[in-house]
């Protein structure tokens, strides 16, 4: 049986190796040796702050949940 397809980009949780602004908020200082979140699509990865990381995949739960009680509305 093949694996499920993943619809999600490559995530991956790192350190800052210098300190620099998050990508969603550029109030937000991501300061070097601090966590964040490492969003990789095409060529260059994008880099989110703890509290815009935990917003966002709150967000994209909430969306992902309600398309799967939509499709298994139609089983």
């Amino acid at each position: 049986m093949p694996r499920p397809k993943s619809f999600l980009p490559k995530l991956l949780i790192d350190e800052a190796g210098s300190s620099h602004n998050c990508q969603h908020n550029k109030t937000h200082r991501i300061v070097k040796g601090a966590k964040r979140l490492k969003v990789i699509e095409g060529r260059s990865p994008e880099h989110f702050c703890v509290t815009c990381a935990i917003d966002s995949i709150r967000a994209d739960l909430e969306k992902l949940q309600d398309l799967m009680k939509n499709l298994q509305a139609t089983l």
